[in-house]
Parts: structure tokens; C-alpha cells; sequence
């Protein structure tokens, strides 16, 4: 089988074909793809022990040998559908520890490429994802060989190429903190709007609730003065919809603001939340202000909303890549391990918003 048809049978893989584990994967896609890119086998080292011996992560799946001591390459296979994203701290170590040029983390149907870029976090330092499907392109092709080929390792031509793609890199992150910056005035007053909308909107709940209450209590007396319980008539208040007919009311999840946590006893004013988003990140952490019901960022000082500072971490750590909004309190937990979301909900079900 030539060179082209291989490439293909590779990219039109089924799943079934390559099986589920990381194995499969490393022996199916990533060590045939190799050989095709140059390399023979016996350069490549599996299972390879880094230099600082630190086996608390494992070994390094595929490590390139006879290539320039400053175009170490690195390569990790993951199980056919797992999230690569949730390893990348782990290939950031492999990295870092083997001052490798490059980074290959990959599953059944991606192939990230990673190259560590001075003062930018490693997980923003992705110079390429590819797609499996996609390896029969030709200028997919002609990109995996510049980077990953035998030969372009050995002439350091790797090397050009990597400095090209992280200004493109540095460039657009450039472009895009600008874009940021113009917007971010008018992004924050959108959301003090939305914050103080949504306490009227609190307040007029609550003025409606008292107003039931208070229609309650004088439908009950006018029963009683014959003598008779008002819970036997009871109609519950109900809207009329566009039949004419009447449907019964059904109450709107309230907010949930971090006073009544606090007031529930479920958290404390002044207590450490961490960022959360598949694993902890302890790193990031912020200060409940309950009083404002917003969050005190502890690397910068700054107060955020629970859904602004969310998205800004999100998007930090690349799990992100636009402006729309999160629902905040997914992303947080508390030193004990609980999610705000369901602190929020175990508030909600004690009012009545949750049957």
C-alpha cells in the first residue's frame, strides 16, 4: 500500500476499526502517521520516563529520539472519545519537564499540537487542533511535515515554522485583548443594568407574592363569616391565556443571591470559592461577597459577578472562545467540594420554586 493510500485509510477510520483505547489509538493512528512523517520505528521511545523521574503522572507515551536536543518532540494518546481538554495539564508538565519545541496530545478523532509560547499560558499555546478526517488534505498533510516530519525536526525547520505560527498567535491575542478592551465599558454597564433589572424584578416578585397572600387572607374571612373553610372553594390564582380560559399559575425559579446562602448557613460571607470546570482549579480562587452578592477575584483584586468572573476563567484556560454569557454558579465550588449550582438549588426547593 503507497504512502497516499494509507494516509486515507487512516483519515476514513470507523471507530469500531480503531477501538476504544488509548493503545488502539497510539498503534492505529499516531505510530503509522509517524512513520509515514520519517521517522522509524526504533526513534521512537514508548513509555518513556522523563529526566526528573517523576512518575506521579506516568510516563510519556511516545518520545521522538535522534532528532536536535531543542526539537524534542512529546506524544500523548487518550482513548478514542475522551476529552482532550481535561489532559492538557498533564502534556504541560510532560512539556515543561523535557523543555520539548513540541506537544502532541491526541484521541481517536483530533490531533491538538501544543509548543510552549513565553508569557502565555501553555493551555493558550495550541498551535494547531486537526481532525483525524482531515489528514488527507493535502495542506493538512504539508502542516503535520513542516512541524512533525522527520526531516524538518532534524534541519530545525520545525523551528522556523513554530516562530511564524506563535506571531500569528501573538498577534491575534494582541488583537483580541484590544477588541476586549474597546467593548469591556459598555459590556459592564449592560450588566449593572441586568443585575439592578433583576433585583426590581426580585422586588416586584416579591410584592406579588405579598399581594396573594393579602387576597388570601380576605377570601379566608369572607368564608368564615358563613361559617365555612375557605380551603373547600380555594381557586388557586390563576392568568387567563388567549382561549379565554383560565390556566393555573406556575411560579419562576427565583434568584438565589449568595445572602441567602449565607443566611441558610450553606456557605459564609467572606469564604474561598475555587474555579471549577471539569476539575478544580485551586489556582483561581475568589472571596464571597454577599452583601453585592459578587465575587472578590483573588489575583487581581477585582469584583465580579459569579457568571462574569466564570466566563473570564473559561476563557483564560480555553474552554472558551466568545463573549456569551455562563451561568455562573456551575463554575464554582466550595472548599468542601459543593457546587454553588446546587446550593442554589437546595435553596430553591426549601422556598417552593421546585416541586
Amino acid at each position: 500500500m503507497g504512502k497516499r493510500e494509507t494516509i486515507e485509510k487512516i483519515a476514513k477510520y470507523k471507530e469500531n476499526e480503531i477501538g476504544p483505547k488509548e493503545e488502539n489509538v497510539k498503534q492505529k493512528i499516531i505510530v503509522p502517521l509517524l512513520e509515514l512523517l520519517g521517522h522509524k520505528r526504533e526513534d521512537l521511545e514508548f513509555e518513556y520516563r522523563t529526566r526528573r523521574g517523576d512518575n506521579r503522572r506516568g510516563k510519556i507515551d511516545i518520545f521522538i529520539k535522534n532528532v536536535p536536543s531543542d526539537c524534542k518532540v512529546v506524544i500523548d494518546t487518550k482513548n478514542y472519545s475522551e476529552n482532550l481538554t481535561d489532559h492538557i495539564e498533564q502534556i504541560r508538565d510532560y512539556t515543561l519537564g523535557e523543555n520539548a519545541l513540541l506537544a502532541v496530545i491526541a484521541n481517536g478523532t483530533e490531533i491538538r499540537i501544543y509548543s510552549p509560547i513565553r508569557g502565555i499560558e501553555f493551555e493558550r499555546s495550541l498551535l494547531y487542533s486537526i481532525k483525524r478526517e482531515d489528514i488527507i488534505k493535502d495542506s493538512v498533510w504539508r502542516l503535520l511535515s513542516s512541524l512533525l516530519g522527520h526531516e524538518s525536526l532534524r534541519n530545525r525547520n520545525s523551528v522556523r515554522i513554530i516562530e511564524t505560527r506563535e506571531k500569528e498567535i501573538k498577534e491575534t491575542l494582541s488583537a483580541e485583548e484590544k477588541l476586549r478592551e474597546e467593548h469591556q465599558a459598555n459590556i459592564e454597564s449592560i450588566e449593572s443594568d441586568i443585575e439592578a433589572k433583576e433585583e426590581e424584578t426580585d422586588k416586584l416578585r416579591e410584592k406579588k407574592n405579598n399581594l396573594i397572600k393579602e387576597i388570601d387572607k380576605k377570601i379566608a374571612a369572607l368564608w368564615n363569616r358563613i361559617g365555612l373553610p375557605s380551603e373547600s372553594f380555594k381557586i388557586p390564582i390563576a392568568e387567563i391565556n388567549r382561549t379565554g380560559e383560565f390556566s393555573g399559575y406556575t411560579r419562576k425559579a427565583g434568584r438565589v443571591h449568595l445572602e441567602d446562602l449565607v443566611k441558610a448557613r450553606l456557605i459564609r460571607d467572606g469564604q474561598t470559592l475555587f474555579f471549577y470546570n471539569t476539575r478544580n482549579f485551586n489556582d483561581e480562587q475568589a472571596l464571597v461577597i454577599a452583601s453585592s452578592n459578587k465575587l472578590k477575584y483573588k489575583s487581581d483584586g477585582k469584583i465580579y459577578s459569579t457568571s462574569e468572573l466564570a466566563k473570564n476563567l473559561l476563557i483564560k484556560h480555553g474552554f472558551k472562545r466568545d463573549e456569551h454569557s455562563v451561568a455562573g454558579p456551575k463554575y464554582w465550588k466550595t472548599e468542601e467540594g459543593r457546587l454553588l449550582n446546587d446550593l442554589n438549588e437546595q435553596i430553591r426547593k426549601q422556598r417552593g420554586d421546585r416541586n
